[in-house]
């Protein structure tokens, strides 16, 4: 769905994009608009997934790696299932396909090497992939990423793996997924 932004809708985006803890009274006078008009507005924002609202963290000043990783997905497999096997992945920060194509590119992070590899392998597995390429990377624009947390720990990672059992776990080689109990890293 395609939405049209007028003059008031771009006031109040920049208004948040200068500081989303604004209050709506602080965006009216800024915009020189009703707080009325600021509250009915973002409801439309919102609601057409225009704009979100989230807290955003800063990857790096936790240590952590980035990486870019592209896959070669069998084309017979419905986009939906993919998006489906790495939608709640925690490693997985973005996703992006190339268009009219099978190949998809992954922006993921990871503590160290070992579970960097560990985490490509694991979504080569999960996706019935194969790995066309994986980079290291550093964000220049923009260092702050959705993560998706989980507050209670399963047994089981979300892609089905079980932590406990892989050999790379077992020999310190991967932390293991932030969804399980048995995740050793900073989150």
């Amino acid at each position: 769905m395609s939405c049209k932004l007028d003059a008031i809708d771009l006031k109040i985006i920049k208004s948040l994009t200068q500081n989303c803890r604004k209050s709506t009274s602080q965006i009216a006078k800024e915009a020189r608009i009703s707080r009325p008009t600021v509250i009915a507005r973002l409801k439309a924002l919102t609601e057409n997934s225009v704009i979100d609202f989230s807290a955003r963290v800063n990857l790096m000043n936790l240590g952590l790696k980035l990486a870019l990783v592209t896959y070669q997905i069998d084309e017979t497999q419905p986009k939906q299932d993919v998006l489906a096997k790495v939608k709640n992945c925690p490693r997985v920060l973005q996703l992006f396909r190339m268009v009219n194509s099978s190949i998809y590119t992954a922006l993921i992070f990871a503590e160290n090497t070992e579970t960097k590899l560990s985490a490509i392998e694991c979504l080569r597995s999960v996706l019935n992939a194969k790995t066309i390429s994986s980079q290291r990377v550093k964000p220049v624009l923009g260092e702050t990423f959705d993560l998706k947390i989980f507050l209670e720990k399963c047994e089981l990672t979300p892609c089905g793996k079980k932590c406990g059992i892989c050999s790379n776990y077992e020999e310190s080689e991967c932390v293991g997924c932030p969804a399980t109990k048995y995740y050793k890293g900073p989150i």
